[in-house]
């Protein structure tokens, strides 16, 4: 059968498991299952911006936020990206430069907010390219489905029975699961590069800066 929707998704594991006793237990598989995606699935359907004006030292992160991979001034002319800085080499720039303020060249991550670095000296527009989470099945109704699901249904299933398996004690099945899992997400992440980088030519830069 196909594997569109949430209640299909729901289906397909109670039939893979050949169990039709564990109804309310499949949303906890598939929400523990999205965890684990989110610490190890990178690909461009994940990709998102955010936009957001401030003049303030702390800027909140997207509440889907997984992992930054830019963060831009998009309000200066020409417009400036920031350059990554570790908490302990940001507050030392910040002791260098007696806490003053002036256009951030600096950001760094801390808890739930990135730390502009100087503190804006005026209102800026700041540009985040980050990789979001998966969107929750949990949030949507038993027809409704997310990118994941419709583009690659096996690793949603997969990912999901690798949980059951965790709970029925059956470690045979999960590492087959585990198995199966791991195949597809390499395929998706090997496709995925091909479509983002093919032809093209990697330069390399630094992400960090630590002075």
């Amino acid at each position: 059968m196909a594997i569109s929707t949430k209640a299909e998704l729901h289906t397909a594991v109670a039939n893979w498991l050949n169990r039709s006793d564990l109804t309310s237990r499949i949303p906890e598989f598939i929400t523990l299952a999205e965890e684990s995606l989110n610490r190890k699935l990178r690909t461009r359907d994940m990709l998102s911006r955010s936009t957001t004006s401030t003049n303030a030292q702390y800027v909140a992160l997207p509440s889907d936020f997984l992992e930054m991979l830019n963060v831009e001034l998009t309000s200066t002319d020409p417009p400036r990206r920031l350059l990554y800085a570790t908490s302990d080499r940001s507050d030392d720039y910040r002791e260098q430069k007696s806490n003053k303020v002036g256009i951030p060249v600096h950001y760094t991550i801390e808890g739930s907010a990135i730390q502009l670095n100087p503190t804006p000296d005026a209102s800026y527009t700041i540009q985040m390219s980050y990789y979001q989470k998966i969107p929750a099945l949990s949030a949507v109704a038993d027809s409704g489905d997310n990118w994941l699901l419709v583009s690659n249904s096996s690793i949603y299933l997969y990912a999901t029975l690798v949980q059951a398996s965790s709970y029925l004690m059956d470690p045979q099945a999960g590492s087959m699961w585990d198995g199966l899992l791991a195949r597809a997400v390499g395929e998706l992440e090997s496709s995925d590069d091909k479509s983002r980088f093919a032809g093209g030519t990697l330069t390399m830069r630094p992400k960090y800066i630590y002075t």
